[in-house]
């Protein structure tokens, strides 16, 4: 039981030190992630992340996910609508990664789909840090606090982005352009479609 403790302690510290890494030098931590795999710990970061995102961004997730599956509102309980929405998140970096992987072959990419999956997965934790904007949103002057968010809101994005083909590059050992080509041409699949039916669903 204390071994099983201690392991859980020190996966639990090497995660935190992975995360640190990501945010001040990220080359070497996605070359650590790309030849380690840790998809289990991958799998949590996404998952929390998720959940911070859904709870302190999206005003009403549960309704969110309703919209998005096609369901009468109330339809799901509240257990399953989170089930649903923190699955969503690591399922779409899944979709990702292997459209990443297929655009990074086709450019002479020799990676692996799980180092990429968990180089991803750690590429996405700056989401978190809409929380403080969005904290600010709703504490200052509605117009100030809006433009400020926005502008934080494309900061954030862009950094995600270039994490991604950061942890492209050093998965796959491709040259930065092509690194940049392979994150960008599945974008428009899993991001910018999946935000247009995010913002068409919210609408009705």
């Amino acid at each position: 039981m204390r071994a099983h403790l201690t392991k859980h302690r020190s996966m639990k510290l090497d995660t935190l030190d992975l995360l640190y890494q990501v945010l001040t030098s990220p080359s070497s931590a996605f070359q650590s992630l790309a030849e380690r795999k840790p998809v289990a710990q991958a799998v949590a970061v996404a998952v929390a992340t998720s959940a911070i995102f859904a709870l302190v961004v999206l005003p009403y997730p549960p309704r969110l996910v309703e919209n998005i599956v096609g369901l009468e509102r109330g339809a799901l309980g509240s257990p399953a609508l989170w089930l649903v929405w923190l699955s969503f998140f690591p399922v779409l970096l899944l979709i990702e990664a292997g459209l990443v992987r297929l655009a990074a072959a086709s450019l002479g990419g020799r990676g692996s789909y799980r180092g990429l999956f968990c180089g991803l997965c750690f590429a996405s934790f700056p989401l978190v840090l809409f929380a403080p904007a969005a904290l600010l949103r709703a504490m200052v002057d509605a117009i100030w606090g809006q433009s400020v968010y926005y502008f934080c809101s494309v900061v954030l994005a862009l950094w995600i982005l270039w994490l991604s083909v950061l942890a492209t590059r050093q998965t796959e050992r491709l040259a930065l352009h092509r690194a940049i080509i392979a994150c960008l041409i599945p974008l428009f699949v899993v991001i910018i479609a999946p935000l247009v039916a995010v913002v068409l669903c919210t609408a009705v």
